[in-house]
């Protein structure tokens, strides 16, 4: 039932589940649990200060906002206005300098171009985003509040729209980050003591919020100079290994951090190895780039170096921990260095070696590594986190580029679950860090998602869908999916103040749902077929995507927001391509809207770009599809190529460096289902560079 004609009795239906959901009341009469959060509520975050501050000045849409949103939600909004700081300036001043400044707190909003989006007044109610849109999201959202929390509107004038939608400057964050030129010091000069060398490492790793203090000690300890023949400054790569350990690993783990930090500072060869130390390298120095672009050029070099080791190896000296590792690392790095074929050769190649020491693709009657790691404490953990670490990488590939190369899951125990096992047989307690449990959720959904792509990227999509049991198994896999959301821990609701892990995760939950149900879409017949254990009227697969899509338009929005350049990671690009898929549509119900988000999704994989070579063949990809659906303004266009080729300049080397780059994921989502090739970055980022040419439109 539309919201605009709901009955007074709809209404009070829906205050009384509030209130009893306040209480715990639906939670006793469904025999859960419910569970608090200890102490006071937390403080507003300094986003949401900011942005409240900016409400404050504008009494029409505070006024509009109080009178509009659901009751308690206005409680809600009108408790935060009570616990402003009385003069919030100071405290909003003091975020943008350089003592206070972390990889969390909200971005000093630097253009990268002089010339901002031309003005629009965006109608932006419907984006930015009310209440519950349907009875379905207002289920989901009572029912399933992890996987669908209530998103309080935020009102257009507390954003700074024009900002947003431009790439940042780079230049204010090496200012703020006082960083020197490496081409000062291409060689580590040893007439300096170590711990001057270690000053401004020291300093950036404990800038970093995600990298535990114990890790910091142990990373100021290395020498890189014995694990490299490259002329790397140490400090430099210090810094590098530092920032991919705060943003990416996160998120997608290929080790335990422990011991490889152990042996790559103790140069010991059992959990760390030159191999792993290059395709590290190869794969983190681009992360760095967007801070030092000279970091590009130490990226290619390491990724070189990486190549030839991997070549020298005989198939006996292949089969390690390390070996494996390190080939995934290369697999990531050869997708944003452009190289398709060489990431799935790599790709492929470290799960054949898995699979030769029993961590992937064992049958479960066959024996698996548990059997050689028995007693070994050391060596349980390290294969546990490499094999789900490469399990995990899988499914995102597989995700991106719709090809399997995993058909088992490991057989050993997940990282978390073997910590905890390890420590009982010790008697000691632990407790898992933030990371850890991500990680452990990860593998849990991707677990799920790979009995999905198995089915969808086979051989016969087209006949199962034919099938009438099709959309039972869907809704029957939706379920799994709602309850791994309710079963993550408190720590992993997102909430103001989360890490950009949780975020990432949650992104790549909804992307998951989105996969899901894609496919019925383009059935009209079975996108508005219900589903039959949901109570909602509309309960069907059109309107579950588009519930999930309204959840990553906010985590879109909200990761750009709360994080700085240095603290992007790459894996946010599945939350840009997803909402742009969805929003660049001739018949999108409203054009602000669509504008907005648009150059929103363009302006976050240019800055992705600037670290990232493949991103410019990408933020191309997605050009060409708002281009044809007539989604951005051809002024937008202009300034964004002309920003490209600016950027391009770093990425250009002696060798290979005008080879084309490849691009063969997805990033036309609807087209991939009927036709994969086309929808191929590559294939989108050529029919732009067409598109320019014959529009001849370099000048304004």
């Amino acid at each position: 039932m539309p919201l605009s004609r709901r009955s007074r009795a709809d209404d009070n239906f829906i205050q009384k589940v509030a209130h009893e959901l306040t209480n715990g009341i639906l939670y006793r009469k469904r025999d859960l649990r419910c569970e608090y959060l200890d102490g006071p509520p937390a403080p507003a975050s300094s986003v949401q200060l900011e942005r409240l501050d900016r409400l404050s000045q504008d009494p029409s849409a505070l006024s509009q906002l109080l009178a509009t949103l659901p009751y308690f939600e206005a409680l809600e909004l009108f408790d935060l206005f009570r616990k402003m700081p009385r003069d919030p300036c100071p405290a909003a001043s003091s975020m943008h300098t350089p003592e206070s400044s972390s990889s969390r707190s909200p971005p000093a909003w630097t253009p990268l171009a002089a010339q901002c989006p031309s003005p629009m007044h965006y109608t932006l109610a419907g984006s930015l985003l009310p209440p519950a849109s349907n009875p379905m999201e207002q289920e989901l959202m009572v029912r399933h509040p992890i996987a669908y929390p209530v998103l309080m509107p935020i009102a257009v004038n507390s954003l700074p729209l024009e900002a947003l939608l431009v790439p940042r400057n780079p230049e204010i964050l090496r200012e703020r980050l006082l960083l020197t030129d490496v081409a000062d010091s291409e060689l580590p000069d040893t007439s300096k003591k170590k711990d001057e060398h270690c000053d401004g490492a020291s300093d950036w790793c404990n800038s970093l919020l995600h990298l535990a203090q114990a890790h910091i000690d142990i990373l100021l300890q290395v020498d890189i100079s014995f694990w490299t023949d490259l002329p790397i400054p140490n400090d430099f790569a210090i810094r590098v290994i530092a920032l991919y350990l705060n943003n990416d690993f996160t998120i997608l783990p290929l080790f335990n951090i422990d011991l490889f930090l152990q042996d790559l500072s103790q140069k010991r060869p059992y959990f760390c190895s030159r191999f792993l130390v290059s395709a590290l390298l190869a794969w983190a120095c681009q992360a760095y780039t967007s801070i030092h672009p000279k970091a590009a050029s130490w990226s290619w070099l390491f990724f070189l170096d990486a190549q030839a080791q991997w070549n020298q190896l005989d198939r006996r000296e292949s089969a390690t921990l390390c070996n494996i590792s390190a080939s995934q690392l290369m697999s990531m790095a050869s997708v944003t260095h452009g190289q398709d074929e060489l990431a799935f050769v790599f790709h492929k190649t470290g799960i054949e070696i898995a699979q030769t020491m029993g961590l992937l693709n064992v049958d479960p009657q066959s024996q698996s590594a548990a059997a050689w790691v028995h007693g070994y404490p050391d060596w349980q953990k390290a294969a546990s986190y490499t094999a789900w670490g490469v399990f995990n990488w899988s499914c995102v590939f597989t995700l991106h580029y719709h090809k399997v190369n995993v058909d088992i899951p490991p057989g050993l125990m997940m990282p978390g679950d073997i910590d905890i096992a390890l420590a009982a047989g010790d008697e000691v307690a632990v407790s898992l860090p933030e990371s850890v449990e991500v990680f452990r959720a990860m593998c849990k959904l991707w677990i799920i998602f790979a009995s999905i792509a198995k089915i969808y990227y086979g051989p016969d999509l087209e006949g199962f869908l034919n099938q009438k049991e099709a959309l039972e198994y869907v809704e029957g896999t939706y379920r799994q999916l709602l309850t791994w959301a309710d079963e993550l821990p408190l720590r992993l609701v997102r909430q103001p103040g989360s890490s950009s892990a949780v975020y990432l995760m949650h992104i790549y939950y909804h992307a998951v749902i989105t996969d899901l149900f894609r496919p019925f879409l383009h059935q009209p017949n079975r996108s508005s077929t219900p589903l039959r254990t949901f109570a909602a009227e509309r309960a069907n697969p059109q309107n579950v995507y588009h519930v999930s899509i309204r959840q990553m338009k906010r985590l879109l929005l909200s990761y750009r927001l709360e994080f700085h350049l240095e603290a992007l990671s790459v894996m946010w690009q599945t939350g840009v391509i997803y909402v742009a898929n969805a929003t660049m549509r001739a018949d999108y119900h409203n054009k602000d809207e669509m504008q907005f988000f648009v150059n929103l999704c363009v302006a976050g994989l240019e800055e992705l770009f600037m670290s990232y070579k493949v991103f410019g063949a990408i933020t191309k990809g997605v050009m060409s599809m708002a281009i044809r659906q007539g989604s951005i303004e051809q002024t937008q266009v202009r300034r964004a190529r002309r920003r490209l080729n600016e950027t391009g300049k770093r990425f250009v080397v002696d060798d290979n460096s005008t080879d084309e780059t490849m691009a063969k994921w997805m990033i036309d989502l609807d087209l991939a289902v009927t036709n994969s090739v086309e929808a191929q970055g590559g294939k989108l980022a050529r029919k732009f560079d067409e598109m320019s040419e014959m529009g001849h439109d370099d000048g304004e």
